[in-house]
């Protein structure tokens, strides 16, 4: 008898096992439209516009260049009184050039290539790999009542002064409150990489700290977030932890337990691997545990992994430390 339970358990968990790994595959690439939240009208940019759509940017005094180089996708937008999740996700910092792929948003490489500033909107494609895709694909998140956004730039940039990285972010904030009635909402979830994860976790903040959106499951997801210390970002201080699985990547500390005073309904994941961003620049992610710890409203795991890697990396061996265990902590909140 006890050996038949046994080949019964046994086979239940290849069986679960082989569903969840399954619901973890790719999908196909999913196109979407690119839209510029600012624009030039003429050859030489000295007319420009903000759209209709991307107000909020305007309204809160967000510079015309950050502006012209914000480039959001629109994938889901029910009518606001239908939407019952709100879903935002955002790349990291963009380097120079046409643009870098996300393993979190699905943006390709070179996807600013033939999008200039005078174009309104550009199609482009979410990789069925990536995060976003997965996520999007989920059955937390249905297509009749999920807003559904990705920033490929957010232009939410390192170096950007701390009164225009409010603007930006009350933009943002904003924007997003628009979309929905708090009073219908039953979910949100924010994720981003690198700085997009610095992003998601203001927003986070700044939502928590409203009374309207306070009790509303809030799911926040941070590949490697990047807040700058000298500008006490989310009271990221200059104190650090080093990476228990490798001691030359480090990671700033911030007290997440002050920066979150209500927890009901949070469930913050942290990815950490702490590797210099950019070198001899002292650029590094942050957390708030010396080693991974899972306190309910707030888990934490480090991986030896490079900055660049945990952001970009769409192969298995990686997505099954960085992009995997998200969905996994997802299944599990919900």
């Amino acid at each position: 008898m006890n050996n038949q339970i046994i080949r019964i358990l046994a086979c239940w968990v290849f069986f679960w096992g082989s569903i969840q790994a399954k619901a973890f595959e790719p999908k196909s690439d999913l196109s979407v439209s690119l839209e510029r939240v600012r624009y030039c009208q003429n050859f030489w940019c000295t007319q420009q516009a903000t759209q209709s759509e991307y107000l909020a940017w305007e309204q809160e005094g967000v510079s015309n260049t950050y502006q012209l180089y914000t480039q959001i996708a629109r994938v889901r937008q029910p009518e606001r009184e239908d939407v019952r999740n709100l879903v935002f996700i955002a790349a990291g910092q963009q380097p120079p050039g046409y643009g870098s792929e996300s393993a979190v948003t699905g943006q390709g490489d070179n996807f600013k290539r033939n999008c200039g500033i005078s174009e309104k909107s550009c199609s482009r494609s979410i990789d069925g790999r990536s995060l976003a895709r997965q996520v999007l694909d989920s059955e937390y998140f249905p297509a009749d009542d999920t807003f559904f956004a990705v920033a490929f730039d957010a232009q939410f940039n390192y170096m950007v002064n701390s009164g225009e990285k409010s603007r930006i972010e009350s933009a943002y904030l904003n924007w997003l409150k628009s979309k929905a009635y708090a009073s219908n909402l039953e979910s949100i979830y924010l994720a981003g990489s690198s700085r997009g994860g610095c992003l998601a976790m203001r927003l986070a903040k700044a939502l928590r700290n409203d009374p309207d959106f306070r009790s509303i499951r809030t799911i926040v997801h941070s590949f490697d977030g990047v807040c700058k210390w000298d500008q006490n970002e989310m009271g990221v201080t200059s104190s650090f932890f080093r990476n228990p699985e490798n001691s030359t990547y480090l990671s700033y500390y911030t007290d997440l337990n002050a920066q979150f005073p209500y927890k009901d309904n949070l469930y913050i994941r942290q990815l950490a691997g702490g590797d210099e961003v950019i070198e001899f620049t002292g650029v590094h992610s942050f957390v708030y545990a010396v080693e991974d710890i899972n306190l309910g409203w707030y888990a934490q795991s480090w991986v030896n992994l490079d900055h660049i890697t945990i952001d970009r990396d769409m192969y298995p061996a990686v997505r099954d430390q960085t992009v995997v265990p998200f969905l996994k902590h997802l299944e599990e909140v919900f």
